[in-house]
């Protein structure tokens, strides 16, 4: 049976704190860095909600209920999850019109039914709207759950209309210790994983796995060679879309904030990419402050265009990035 990560003991308490007391919204914003857990969370709050056995306490779900058994068995008719049909595609109108079909009907083995809307940032704005109008006039027995890595991207019609539960980057010690024991024989140091996944133990443990943590030093290297004059900005972005545009470009962010940071404040700067210090160091003293600044405004925008609607070229906007990084000199300062 599923339990709540260690790091989200402070949130369960207060949802179940509110249900006791009858206090429970009918739509609640779960909201928190990639990693998190939010998905898992949900569920685990859905299944004690739902649990038959629990006599309103809902320290735990029994397990063994008619109720746990068909959510165990992912056939509760009285949870409906969504979530974007592909990685990367947005939640459609039709899965929305679904959802509000679904919660006007009676539930099945309690007085509640719910939906847990995965992603729901990715809905575009007729998708949303189809939503708001059950947000504003939702069925008695309703409750609605959204889940959001990037909040600010839902209409704020949305989420005026829900409880925001957030969950922060998760730096403490029962995550670092979680996260040692799930990484017991990696070389790699849990803490500079967890700052590298942006507080998303989850994500820290895909980022040990993977070839990205190599990848920082050549994305280094290719920044200072963009300041040269033989350096081809075609070529660099060519080599930057082998790995992923998007990847690449999130981690571009990572080091351009460290740069940032270094530059303010040198000695002290409490930066990501702890074990590129030294290089990162070197780097920042050879640039200017407010190329840096501009540089991730404009990769920060390059970002969006990639996780937007209008399928850019990733190729395209790589481009766009090495060039305005090489031609970014001082005659730009000072126009």
């Amino acid at each position: 049976m599923i339990e709540i990560f260690p790091w989200q003991t402070e949130q369960m308490q207060r949802l179940l704190l509110m249900h006791q007391q009858n206090r429970l919204p009918h739509a609640l914003l779960f909201s928190g860095p990639r990693g998190i857990g939010l998905k898992r969370f949900a569920l685990v709050f859905v299944m004690r909600t739902l649990c038959l056995s629990n006599n309103g306490q809902l320290e735990i779900a029994c397990g063994h209920c008619k109720s746990c058994e068909l959510f165990k068995g992912k056939s509760h008719p009285d949870l409906k999850f969504i979530e974007p049909e592909e990685n990367g595609k947005m939640v459609k109108v039709n899965q929305i019109r679904e959802l509000i079909e679904y919660v006007s009907f009676k539930s099945f083995s309690a007085d509640t039914k719910i939906a847990i809307i995965k992603s729901a940032d990715t809905m575009n704005r007729s998708t949303a709207n189809a939503l708001l109008k059950t947000l504003e006039e939702p069925p008695a027995q309703s409750k609605l759950i959204l889940l959001s890595h990037y909040p600010s991207k839902l209409p704020i019609t949305i989420r005026s209309r829900c409880q925001r539960i957030d969950f922060k980057p998760a730096y403490s010690e029962s995550a670092t210790a979680w996260l040692s024991e799930k990484l017991e024989h990696s070389k790699i140091c849990p803490n500079l994983l967890l700052r590298l996944a942006g507080g998303g133990p989850l994500k820290a443990i895909e980022l040990a796995n993977e070839d990205y943590l190599p990848y920082r030093h050549e994305l280094l290297e290719d920044l200072d060679l963009l300041g040269k004059e033989n350096s081809d900005p075609v070529k660099i972005a060519k080599h930057w879309n082998e790995f992923g545009a998007e990847n690449t470009v999130s981690w571009l962010m990572r080091i351009i904030s460290d740069l940032v940071r270094l530059k303010l404040c040198p000695k002290k700067a409490n930066i990501m990419n702890l074990d590129l210090r030294e290089d990162l160091q070197g780097l920042s003293n050879r640039l200017d402050l407010l190329k840096l600044i501009r540089g991730y405004e404009f990769i920060l925008l390059k970002y969006k265009e990639l996780g937007g609607a209008m399928n850019y070229s990733p190729q395209s906007i790589l481009e766009e990035i090495t060039l305005f990084w090489k031609n970014y000199d001082d005659s730009t300062l000072k126009s």
